[in-house]
């Protein structure tokens, strides 16, 4: 099931875009690829009755906007943010989603992206499907750390 299916299966209101030719967006594996052509617009999911949201898509213009220097000298793509304000990143090299602890980064309190990223082992499709149907998914990166652990 493809990206645009995934949104449309659970009734998500997305808008299809055109990907902008930048350095940034130079030969994105297909899978992401499919999920920016679907970001035209941002997606809240789980939003509270106070406005924040267990999860923020960004649209693209916001990705264009949002990447970091170290993000991306690793091949992390920003993509959205989770309840606390940690980044949601796509590995490029991979596929696989993960999260930038946005505390440690703003207070530049790491030596190498190591020290402050947590990959999760699963691409974007799998991603979405948790958050969609199960409301069980990994919102920041200590969920994320405590999802690998109960993995490995």
């Amino acid at each position: 099931m493809g990206i645009k299916d995934i949104f449309i299966k659970n009734n998500i209101i997305f808008h299809s875009t055109d990907i902008p030719h930048t350095t940034l967006f130079h030969s994105l594996p297909e899978s992401v690829a499919a999920y920016l052509n679907c970001m035209g617009k941002t997606i809240k999911l789980h939003e509270t009755e106070y406005g924040s949201a267990w999860t923020v898509l960004y649209n693209i213009e916001e990705i264009l906007n949002c990447q970091e220097t170290i993000c991306s000298e690793n091949s992390l793509l920003v993509i959205g943010n989770g309840l606390n304000g940690d980044l949601l990143t796509v590995n490029l090299n991979n596929c696989h989603i993960g999260y930038i602890f946005s505390d440690d980064l703003w207070e530049e309190n790491y030596d190498t992206i190591e020290d402050i990223y947590c990959e999760l082992p699963f691409g974007i499709e799998t991603f979405l499907h948790m958050a969609f149907e199960d409301d069980n998914y990994p919102i920041d990166g200590t969920m994320a750390e405590e999802l690998n652990t109960t993995i490995i």
